[in-house]
């Protein structure tokens, strides 16, 4: 079988946190939320805030990035050969006797919380120490919440380009700058952390349950397919029966835990395909695997 795709989903936690905001309204910074069709409101990260976060994990690595070009609408150099942003995140330029897009081959899904948000804020002071004219009180949205989120990327494109896409004539790089760079976008993912509030507020939206799965057919099947109760507790049964009833289009699924989330009850038993790791055994597998692809 042809593996064309690796999907995960994953399960974060922010104990206390606003690590991607909203709009302000009047003192009020608020936190981004959506709707359910029941009217709760479910806080989330954006697929873009996280994309924004990698791109620092990579510059902090020492990768050098693709120079953002200045114009109506801001681009990249659009280099995918040379750099790993254009590869993997993809451009779209746009100017007079350039016309070219990459589509990401890294596809993104924004970090939900599994409970609705129930209106909590966390109040300070804008102090003024250089005069007695008092502080401002300024509130800030916050949340307590598990996150579920995911991705998939498509093996078959990343360091694989269309003439449509790039002015030079090679259209591939070697298998070995595909695999470092794939090497490089899962180590960023494992130890991701991003987003406003970060002086006052830490938060770390790092993965602490993963479940990776490597396919024949490109599906995200995994972002509906973990979850956990209010206490932390993996819900095994709904992953092993999407891991059943996916089963024609998985090659294996490899899972990472860690001690934050209770994943006891995959002991009970997982499918043969199935790999229940620690977290970061469980990223050393999949690169592992990615390397006899």
């Amino acid at each position: 079988m042809q593996i064309k795709c690796l999907s995960w989903g994953s399960i974060s936690k922010v104990t206390m946190g606003n690590p991607n905001a909203g709009f302000t309204e009047g003192n009020i910074q608020t936190a981004k939320k959506i709707v359910a069709p029941d009217g709760s409101a479910f806080n989330y990260v954006s697929g873009q805030c996280q994309r924004h976060g990698l791109r620092e994990r990579f510059a902090e690595i020492g990768e050098a990035l693709s120079t953002p070009v200045d114009g109506e609408v801001e681009t990249t150099l659009g280099d995918p050969l040379n750099y790993i942003d254009d590869d993997l995140f993809g451009f779209m330029i746009a100017v007079t006797g350039d016309n070219r897009k990459r589509t990401s081959p890294v596809r993104i899904a924004p970090l939900v919380s599994l409970f609705p948000y129930r209106g909590d804020r966390d109040l300070l002071t804008k102090t003024r120490k250089a005069s007695d004219k008092g502080g401002n009180m300024v509130e800030t949205e916050v949340y307590s919440a598990y996150l579920r989120g995911g991705g998939l990327i498509e093996l078959d494109r990343v360091g694989k380009f269309d003439p449509s896409e790039i002015k030079e004539t090679t259209l591939e790089i070697q298998k070995e700058e595909r695999l470092r760079r794939l090497n490089l976008f899962l180590d960023s993912m494992m130890t991701l952390w991003t987003g406003g509030k970060q002086t006052n507020i830490l938060s770390d939206i790092s993965p602490k349950f993963i479940a990776f799965a490597f396919q024949t057919v490109k599906l995200p099947f995994l972002l509906e397919s973990v979850s956990c109760d209010t206490k932390g507790k993996i819900n095994a049964e709904t992953l092993i029966d999407s891991i059943t009833n996916y089963s024609s289009i998985i090659d294996r699924v490899i899972i990472g835990t860690t001690k934050v989330l209770d994943a006891s009850a995959l002991d009970a038993g997982v499918p043969e395909t199935v790999e229940v790791l620690p977290m970061t055994d469980a990223f050393s597998r999949v690169k592992e695997i990615l390397s006899t692809i």
